[in-house]
């Protein structure tokens, strides 16, 4: 049996191209049965058979880019746990994650597509948490009110995870004034945290403040 290695590594830069479109197991796996095919062959149509050593590296690396019944089953199993703890989000971010891994991905866009159907929860998933959380580190509080802005803000953003809810929360804390910029954090170790107006939004105003004036006037 003839066997070009000039083909062979021809045809696995061929592969690995093809294969990457499949993300990393793509890739090797593309690049194995290029290889194979292009050693045998110098690149060329296939013109020998191949020896079970061969035969079991190509089904290998069929293997690597296919999603076994096995596989499928603990990649939905885990996405219906997390769906059922009310953090669609994450469970939809779970699916997607696995999207470009397989060469038989209709498993996880079926589901993906029946998921983005639904409306997220956001009183259930951690949302409030993760609100909360991030207020505290301010030193601010919110209602139930607030929240419900919050929910609907993120139901137009189309957000569907807590982790991008806390972005936006953020951010919006950012844009409003109520977060301690680099320079407002560095006179709060010396002065005290600055002061907040009727809004929560911070002031340039600091809680142990003494203008210089006062001060010499004490001292002398």
């Amino acid at each position: 049996m003839a066997f070009d290695s000039g083909g062979f590594f021809g045809g696995a830069l061929s592969g690995a191209a093809a294969g990457s479109a499949l993300g990393p197991i793509g890739t090797i796996a593309g690049g194995l049965l290029g290889g194979i095919g292009g050693g045998l062959t110098g690149g060329g149509p296939a013109a020998y058979q191949l020896s079970p050593l061969q035969e079991n590296l190509m089904n290998y690396g069929r293997k690597q880019v296919k999603a076994s019944k096995s596989r499928r089953k603990s990649i939905i199993s885990q996405y219906q746990s997390l769906a059922k703890e009310g953090n669609r989000g994450a469970a939809e971010a779970f699916l997607e994650s696995y999207r470009d891994r397989f060469s038989n991905p209709d498993f996880i866009e079926n589901r993906l597509a029946k998921s983005y159907e639904k409306d997220i929860d956001y009183n259930r998933g951690g949302y409030w948490d993760v609100a909360d959380e991030l207020y505290r580190q301010q030193g601010l509080g919110f209602t139930g009110e607030d929240f419900g802005q919050f929910a609907e803000k993120a139901k137009a953003k189309g957000i569907r995870s807590s982790q991008a809810f806390g972005d936006m929360l953020r951010k919006d804390l950012i844009a409003s004034g109520k977060v301690m910029t680099p320079q407002q954090e560095m006179l709060s170790y010396i002065f005290g945290a600055p002061a907040r107006d009727e809004t929560g939004r911070i002031t340039n105003m600091y809680k142990k403040y003494v203008p210089l004036g006062a001060t010499a006037s004490t001292n002398a």
